[in-house]
């Protein structure tokens, strides 16, 4: 790979990076993600899932990289959990780095977001049924307002509305530990922005962004922040 000058990132940015799990060279993902994360990706059943595992673990590194100027396997990443201690939690990055980090992947995409805001959650998901439509799960997942703002396209509209709960859950750090159904967001139709939820965290000190990953993929960006949030989505060709 081609050394890549250090990027600043911006104090009201967040940056989004795009990969499909086929792009990286296999020497480079196992020069850059350490034996303990390739063990990871490893107990995965199909290639594809470890590829996703890896390539997200290169993705981050690197794109982490290109802002401080280190070399992306010299990059320290934090996974311990809040809960058990064992180190498959969300990424974190040193204090003094002062850059909050997400990964998700799915389907044919491993995305990275960074950011100097706050608290930050990325999802992409996969949509291979076009227009497909799970009523259970969608009762079991949006609250009944919600639920009646659904257009007459509500397999369109679901999944949209869902990476945006996916955001936020991750950028909050619970997971599904906090219902779905107790977040309300606006409208599939409408800029997305979080009306409601039981956190003690306002809501206006929170940013919703949905991002363009492409056909067949729905994705969302959230920020624990009051401030104006800007996205910028670049793709990982320009980092190898």
């Amino acid at each position: 790979m081609a050394n890549v000058a250090a990027d600043q990132l911006l104090d009201d940015e967040c940056r989004i990076w795009w990969a499909r799990p086929d792009q990286v060279p296999k020497s480079l993902l196992t020069t850059v993600v350490p034996e303990a994360e390739q063990r990871r990706a490893g107990r995965y059943r199909q290639r594809v899932d470890r590829l996703r595992s890896l390539t997200g673990a290169w993705l981050l590194r690197t794109a982490v990289a290109r802002i401080t100027g280190e070399r992306p396997g010299d990059v320290l990443i934090d996974r311990t959990c809040a809960d058990c201690g064992q180190q498959h939690g969300r990424p974190r990055l040193p204090d003094a780095v002062g850059i909050e980090v997400s990964v998700s992947h799915a389907g044919s995409l491993v995305a990275v977001a960074l950011t100097r805001l706050g608290d930050v959650g990325v999802d992409v998901e996969h949509a291979p049924l076009i227009g497909h439509f799970d009523h259970e799960l969608a009762e079991n997942t949006l609250s009944a307002r919600e639920l009646a703002a659904l257009s007459d396209q509500p397999g369109i509209d679901f999944p949209r509305l869902w990476v945006r709960k996916e955001a936020l859950l991750k950028a909050t750090g619970r997971g599904l530990r906090m219902p779905m159904s107790r977040i309300e967001v606006t409208p599939a139709d409408r800029p997305p922005s979080l009306l409601a939820w039981p956190l003690g965290i306002p809501v206006d000190q929170v940013r919703l962004a949905d991002l363009t990953p492409g056909q067949r993929h729905h994705a969302a960006v959230a920020v624990l922040t009051g401030a104006p949030l800007r996205v910028h989505e670049l793709h990982a060709d320009l980092l190898l």
